[in-house]
């Protein structure tokens, strides 16, 4: 698509909205074992089971919950806080700064917001490895949804009334293809982050037409939108 007919589709856009987890930085194995194991190890101590019954608990309740926390509580009356806080000691290591990706975000007109599933201080320190922290106005994380994750269409609007931006005015870019379609049916214009299909085999989606744009490279579209 020609840079100038992109631009004027996303003229009205005042607030971008991203995803943090393989959106804001590339697929990572390294983290995705690191919190698959800890997501184990959890389940493992918190309901007394062995490892190979922790995992098919964990894959079962992020199918039918979104996220493995939302079964934890439901069925077994579990902490989120434990859950998320245990979950979430990451080594970040891996997460290197990424000067070219900042410079797009900077170059964007309106406010930027991280909207993820994960903990608020999880998304707080993937934004200091990536040294773009001081880019974004806001972060809504699991905490700030209830523990409702996305793709609810609720948490949607929840995110939309907390940071008080319109959907028409808005953009959404996740590279779940499930949290994509859920922005796109609130009234947000969708970007599709397509480098991490591996890891998103439980978010497909029936809808062929489920997003406005795709992109495996975050920076490289935001360069499109911005330079001349």
């Amino acid at each position: 698509m020609d840079n100038q007919v992109l631009r004027n589709d996303f003229k009205n856009i005042r607030s971008w909205v991203f995803d943090l987890d393989d959106t804001l930085y590339p697929p990572s194995k390294e983290l995705y074992a690191q919190m698959a194991e800890r997501i184990r190890t959890f389940i493992m101590r918190a309901l007394g089971v062995d490892e190979k019954t922790a995992s098919v608990i964990q894959k079962d309740y992020y199918k039918k919950y979104g996220a493995t926390v939302c079964g934890l509580m439901v069925e077994h009356d579990i902490s989120p806080e434990e859950f998320t806080d245990y979950v979430h000691e990451l080594d970040l290591s891996s997460i290197r700064p990424n000067p070219v990706l900042k410079t797009r975000l900077r170059a964007l007109a309106g406010k930027k917001f991280v909207f993820t599933n994960g903990a608020h201080h999880h998304a707080e320190r993937v934004l200091e490895r990536l040294d773009l922290r001081d880019c974004f106005s806001g972060i809504f994380s699991i905490r700030e949804a209830g523990y409702i994750p996305k793709p609810a269409e609720k948490t949607y609007l929840k995110m939309l009334d907390t940071f008080g931006i319109a959907a028409n005015e808005s953009v959404m870019f996740d590279d779940s293809p499930a949290n994509i379609l859920a922005a796109k049916k609130v009234g947000m214009k969708t970007v599709w982050i397509s480098s991490n299909v591996e890891n998103n085999q439980y978010c497909s989606v029936d809808d062929k037409n489920f997003c406005d744009y795709e992109t495996p490279d975050l920076a490289e579209f935001l360069a499109e939108l911005t330079e001349e």
